[in-house]
């Protein structure tokens, strides 16, 4: 069996999703089960990056325009001396070599760049041709040239896909701000249909688990959901799917409405699951199977040689609206009137960003409030004591299994669903009653006491509360919870594990 992940994102900002699924990549390698992970729309150098920095792995990585061609891998093999050979080119030519890049310089005043990839030794990952410092053309290699960007005024306007002996299998063309696709003769004028013959060449067999993370406005959510093979398809909540005014997410309108045509059913918390099925039997879809599985995993609890830092908080959380930082702000602002020791670390980047730090400073609470930016986290977590989370729902909350995986005390709202999951009221931290319908003021007052309360405690207690909780989401539970799903959708068989 293989299992698809439809998709990897491109041209979004990083978000949990991304992180959801490098840990499922984990779990599916360790256990031995076949996974690609798709890439629907071809990613630019930098996000390719990013996806590999979280744990995919080339091998694993499939790009859906390549299916029209003859290649047979992705992963980089062209080494410097083999382009050098190709290009004609030697040392006289290099301008600037460094670890990731190599520079050769024309009298023409055009240029060549290798850009070197950083998991596969003196291997190119692709190449630049630039004239007077403009991009004019990228070319990307694996064993061979995989794809060729053409740029006009530093954006994209042409991407041909190769076969093995160069010859162009498929192209993708902008004219006045819309794409179009040439396929040999054919000329598709829409990605949907791209992704229909994609789906084809990917030949789904009755054992594959197609598994979908994204469907709001995706272009590939249409042809999947419309696929008459035997492969099983199913949805993995990453978000809120009905609100508490009982309105549907727009982003599920048609995983609602096309219910049926899914086998089955993931969300990440227990909570939701419970939603989840009172929200399908109204849409009289009561038979569709719904597994609660973790979309993250901790390799380790990380402790703390010494001491925690004293009076010391953090939140870490993408400077988005939806996280309600600013009530985080006022909370600590508030708490800091009884406890002037208090710190608190704001961790993370985003739109928000501007607005929070005019608060900081509206409160004149510089000294004691900071935006630290995005940093990597598993080290910095045990230096604090507790973890502050304002967000109006979450539906895991990948810092709040991170937070208490460092046995920081928890304190956030008692929203749905990810708070209620890794908060434990009086054991690892505080839930305070949450409604959209509560005034800002009481909420905040409300937190703000309790995050006194828990300074006035000792905290050792609630530190090792949420280890013991934190313990649930090692990585080696995660797996068998993988594998009992995948034994349980009849994907897995027993005797083979």
């Amino acid at each position: 069996m293989t299992v698809y992940t439809f998709n990897l994102l491109v041209g979004f900002e990083p978000n949990g999703v991304d992180v959801a699924q490098a840990s499922r990549a984990r779990m599916l390698r360790d256990l031995g089960v076949a996974a690609r992970f798709i890439f629907t729309t071809w990613p630019s150098p930098e996000k390719l990056a990013y996806y590999l920095s979280l744990g995919h792995r080339d091998e694993e990585l499939l790009f859906a325009h390549l299916a029209f061609t003859d290649q047979e891998t992705t992963v980089p093999q062209k080494t410097v001396g083999a382009l050098q050979m190709d290009f004609q080119l030697t040392r006289l030519d290099v301008v600037e070599k460094t670890e990731r890049a190599i520079r050769y310089q024309f009298a023409d005043n055009s240029a060549l760049t290798f850009h070197l990839d950083p998991y596969h030794k003196d291997c190119v990952r692709y190449v630049d041709y630039l004239s007077n410092g403009s991009t004019l053309k990228r070319e990307y290699y694996g064993a061979c040239k995989i794809a060729t960007e053409y740029f006009q005024y530093g954006s994209v306007v042409r991407r041909t896909y190769h076969h093995q002996d160069g010859r162009i299998a498929f192209e993708e063309l902008r004219l006045s701000g819309n794409w179009l696709y040439k396929l040999g003769p054919e000329i598709l004028t829409s990605h949907t249909e791209v992704m229909r013959r994609f789906l084809l060449k990917l030949s789904l067999k009755e054992e594959d688990l197609v598994l979908l993370d994204r469907a709001s406005r995706m272009d590939f959510a249409r042809p999947l959901m419309e696929k008459d093979d035997r492969s099983k398809l199913a949805m993995v909540f990453h978000s809120e799917h009905e609100f508490e005014n009982g309105q549907l997410n727009y982003e599920y309108y048609y995983v609602f409405k096309y219910a049926k045509r899914f086998d089955y059913f993931i969300t990440a918390t227990e909570a939701q699951k419970e939603v989840l099925e009172q929200t399908l039997a109204k849409q009289e879809c009561e038979n569709i199977p719904i597994y609660s599985i973790p979309v993250g995993h901790l390799e380790e609890l990380t402790e703390l040689p010494g001491d925690r830092r004293p009076f010391s908080v953090i939140t870490a959380s993408r400077l988005d609206p939806r996280k309600r930082i600013d009530l985080a702000i006022r909370v600590v602002a508030q708490a800091h009137k009884h406890i002037p020791a208090l710190q608190f670390d704001i961790y993370g980047k985003g739109g928000e960003a501007d607005n929070l730090r005019h608060l900081i400073q509206e409160l004149e609470a510089q000294d004691y409030i900071h935006l630290r930016g995005h940093a990597g986290l598993k080290q910095i977590y045990p230096y604090y004591q507790v973890y502050l989370a304002t967000s109006q729902w979450e539906t895991f909350g990948l810092t709040l299994m991170e937070a208490a995986g460092a046995g920081l005390a928890l304190l956030g709202f008692d929203a749905r669903y990810g708070n209620p999951t890794f908060m434990k009221e009086g054991e690892n931290g505080y839930l305070v009653p949450y409604s959209g319908k509560r005034p800002e003021e009481e909420l905040v007052k409300e937190l703000a006491d309790k995050l006194v309360q828990l300074f006035n405690r000792d905290l050792a207690p609630f530190h090792q509360a949420s280890y013991d909780l934190a313990s649930c989401y090692l990585k080696t539970k995660v797996q068998e919870v993988w594998k009992q799903m995948l034994i349980e959708m009849g994907q897995l068989d027993r005797k083979e594990m």
